[in-house]
């Protein structure tokens, strides 16, 4: 099979990457299949080994990389069409315009790493670090999209998952990397390597977890109560319908006991905020709870706009708020709107502005919580303010714009890999698609699933020990990319 595929050219030798990279993608969430990454890693490096010039090389890389990410995420095209009309037909071009951006953050590195090694355990080293720097990079540059990462292979294993709290998901990536890519090797050493750092992956998380209490309530534990309205994108902002989902939202909140916090999704408030609202008052005086309302709604503030979280206490006033710092391109905002002339997919002409960043709110009656809107939650070390480390993280999004898709799984999974890198547990509240709560080991205390209405009642466990990510960031993930690529000089050298 190895020279088969090295012995490939031309179409057939991108078709094949491609292919390759289309199976990868099978090991990302929901289905979490990990051998299909390894098989597409393996089958990507062979691929390379039959290619002699830079140029075929990058083209190889390019095809492989475009795979996954077209594959990974189509259900970006359920956006457009949940907008319908002349929009829907650019579903699938933004599918494949994106996966084509994101290409390039692979295929450059692994073209270079290729250029300068070898065939053998050199060229699977330096392959290694060169997709897990890309990796990194496409987490980061223009505005960053770190969305179906090589580590998220492992968010179906939760003893592997676990050492996101020592070197965070680019670390685990990094290693699965490594891991998959020494088995393209045909020499028992680096088998033996790749069985040995997987077997101490899940020996550091099983002591991790075997050192962890159960996950039941502790006494006098707050008692938070998230509501999923389940209203379809499409009815979403119409104005003849804001009262009937208001009510909605109440009736689904209100039941004994009473919860310390009542919390709905993000935008759930489908009417623009201020400060002299007389709105808020209502909103406040409408929910039965010790602490008030915590909900997503869109504010005006000085002239611009912002998609918030505002905190409203019984008496109805806004005791915090957090305005959303990472904003979706062409969603939220338009990229060089003077330029493209192109408008948002969302409703309302107007940009949103964004705000300053991750923020710790403290109110009354709750411990001090992270607040995340949305994709804010899928950025690694970027969860928790510097300044002021909470004790629970708070995520409200809106998964409607996806529907029945691959989508909200991953976004679920991803938001649940920051509890496990920070040690602080994690409430996701959805309009729909998937509202549920973990513990700062990432196990699950409650969901409600994929276009199901109602409400979860959840006592928020306390955080854990800031973890060794939380401390040092992504430092060993950069060491061990400099350990991969001398390793990989060396073998050169030799």
């Amino acid at each position: 099979m190895r020279a088969r595929l090295a012995g490939l050219a031309g179409r057939n030798r991108l078709l094949a990457a491609a292919a390759a990279g289309i199976g990868a993608t099978l090991a990302m969430p929901p289905l979490g299949a990990t051998p299909a990454l390894a098989a597409g890693l393996v089958a990507f490096a062979w691929l390379l080994d039959g290619t002699a010039r830079f140029r075929t090389a990058f083209l190889t890389a390019f095809a492989f990389a475009f795979g996954f990410f077209a594959a990974g995420l189509y259900w970006v095209a359920g956006s457009f069409f949940t907008v319908g009309g002349a929009t829907a037909a650019g579903g699938p071009a933004a599918v494949l315009g994106l996966a084509a951006l994101l290409a390039f953050f692979l295929a450059l590195p692994a073209a270079l790493a290729h250029r300068l090694t070898q065939p053998g355990v050199g060229r699977a080293l330096a392959l290694a670090a060169a997709l897990g720097l890309g990796d990194w990079l496409r987490g980061h540059l223009l505005t960053g999209f770190p969305w179906n990462l090589f580590g998220h292979a492992w968010l179906h294993a939760p003893a592997v998952e676990q050492t996101a709290a020592i070197v965070g998901i680019y670390g685990v990536g990094l290693a699965t990397l490594a891991v998959c890519l020494l088995l393209s090797v045909a020499d028992w050493r680096a088998w033996t390597a790749a069985a040995a750092t997987v077997a101490a992956m899940f020996a550091c998380g099983e002591v991790r977890l075997g050192r962890a209490p159960q996950a039941d309530p502790a006494a006098g534990a707050p008692l938070l109560r998230l509501v999923q309205p389940n209203i379809p994108q499409s009815e979403k902002w119409r104005r003849e319908e804001a009262a009937a989902h208001l009510q909605r939202l109440v009736r689904l909140g209100a039941a004994d006991p009473e919860p310390d916090a009542v919390i709905w999704p993000e935008t759930a408030v489908a009417r623009l905020l201020h400060s002299e609202s007389p709105l808020i008052e209502a909103l406040g005086k409408s929910v039965q709870s010790r602490a008030g309302l915590i909900s997503g709604a869109p504010w005006r503030e000085d002239g611009r706009y912002y998609n918030s979280i505002l905190a409203i206490n019984r008496e109805g006033r806004v005791q915090g708020r957090h305005d959303k710092a990472h904003l979706v391109p062409f969603g939220e905002y338009v990229p060089l709107r003077g330029l493209l002339g192109v408008a948002k997919l969302t409703v309302g002409g107007k940009d949103f502005a964004a705000g300053p960043g991750p923020s710790t709110l403290a109110l009354p009656g709750l411990p001090p919580f992270g607040a995340l809107i949305c994709f804010e939650a899928i950025f690694p070390g970027e969860a928790v303010a510097a300044d002021a480390r909470p004790a629970w993280l708070l995520n409200l999004t809106n998964d409607a714009w996806f529907g029945e898709t691959a989508g909200p799984h991953q976004h679920f999974e991803i938001a649940r890999m920051r509890a496990i890198e920070t040690g602080l547990p994690v409430v996701r509240v959805a309009n729909t698609g998937i509202t549920g709560a973990v513990d700062g080991y990432g196990r699950r205390l409650g969901r409600l699933g994929l276009g199901r209405t109602g409400s979860l009642d959840i006592h928020l466990p306390p955080p854990l020990a800031e973890t060794a990510y939380g401390r040092l960031g992504d430092l060993p993930f950069f060491g061990s990319v400099l350990l991969l690529a001398a390793l990989a000089a060396w073998r050169r050298s030799r």
